[in-house]
């Protein structure tokens, strides 16, 4: 009988910590803030050229600051959230968590960032801050008045680099980190808008201002085929200043980006009206992943 009650109360334990792991999972978007974390981690390694243990926090501050303003703008967003099909599974629109426990989670996760980031200094430290504000001060109300609120909040994206540049002793106004946190602001376009093109009835569904209530699905289509031409740009522009050091990284980064280039091409050349969406999101994010590892690789040490 006690060996059946520990079995019980085994699984019942196992069973609370599955479903916390898979709420927290939601509503941290884990992936979203690790590649977030990624993208600093990069930028360390860019300018430290080689690892050092501060790269550890500055990356882990990163990740939690993501966490918790993903958190926080669940929270602002719930309503919202629970009209949309590919988000009303989230913790709070499904009732899991009380929007005062995401508050709670929020504040003490994007806490914990702050006080790790305290570390890299002051420059981090005012990034840091600035995205959290940019993120759910500007972006996240402005996602409610207009339907071009990419364009500011892109700028989101192009911070986390260069908190990691200037936490390894980087000026963020020199060109390598002005070209990394660039390419990170353009990523950020097309990969909303090919985001929202998945989701579109989502996005009709939601109530909240969207491009395609206002322009043609072809006009769109266009303006996003030249972001992502202006971001394989970008990514060229590594090898063309030779950013990359490693010969043979070079050439396997320059390889791999043909590949991605000529199927976005082909992708794009269907046309709006049969283009595979979720086929052109994937290969954008991609492309900003093959990006990322090679200049962590191509500076590890």
């Amino acid at each position: 009988m006690k060996q059946i009650f520990s079995q019980m109360v085994g699984t019942e334990i196992g069973g609370m910590v599955s479903e916390t792991l898979s709420i927290l999972t939601r509503l941290f978007r884990v992936r979203l803030a690790s590649l977030v974390a990624l993208s600093t981690l990069s930028g360390y390694l860019f300018a430290a050229h080689g690892f050092a243990p501060p790269a550890v926090l500055t990356t882990l501050a990163i990740w939690l600051l993501a966490a918790g303003c993903s958190a926080l703008n669940q929270l602002q967003e719930i309503n919202i959230d629970g009209r949309m099909g590919r988000t009303r599974s989230r913790p709070l629109p499904s009732g899991e968590l009380t929007p005062g426990h995401a508050l709670l989670i929020s504040g003490g996760v994007i806490g914990c960032g702050l006080m790790l980031l305290m570390n890299g200094g002051q420059t981090p430290l005012l990034l840091g801050l600035l995205a959290i504000l940019w993120y759910n001060g500007v972006y996240t109300p402005l996602k409610k008045k207009t339907a071009w609120a990419v364009f500011p909040g892109a700028i989101c994206g192009a911070l986390p680099p260069l908190i990691g540049y200037s936490a390894a002793g980087g000026s963020i106004l020199d060109p390598a980190a002005v070209i990394l946190a660039g390419t990170l602001l353009i990523w950020q376009v097309p990969h909303f808008w090919l985001l929202a093109w998945r989701y579109r009835q989502d996005q009709l569904d939601s109530g909240l201002p969207t491009p395609f209530r206002q322009i043609s699905e072809e006009r769109l289509f266009g303006i996003n085929a030249c972001w992502m031409a202006a971001l394989f740009l970008c990514y060229f522009l590594f090898i063309l200043f030779g950013m990359i050091s490693n010969t043979l990284l070079a050439d396997i980064y320059l390889a791999l980006l043909a590949a991605l280039l000529l199927a976005s091409s082909k992708e794009l050349l269907r046309g709006a009206k049969h283009a595979s969406s979720g086929h052109l999101f994937h290969l954008v994010n991609l492309s900003m992943a093959l990006l990322l590892m090679t200049l962590f690789f191509d500076n590890l040490g």
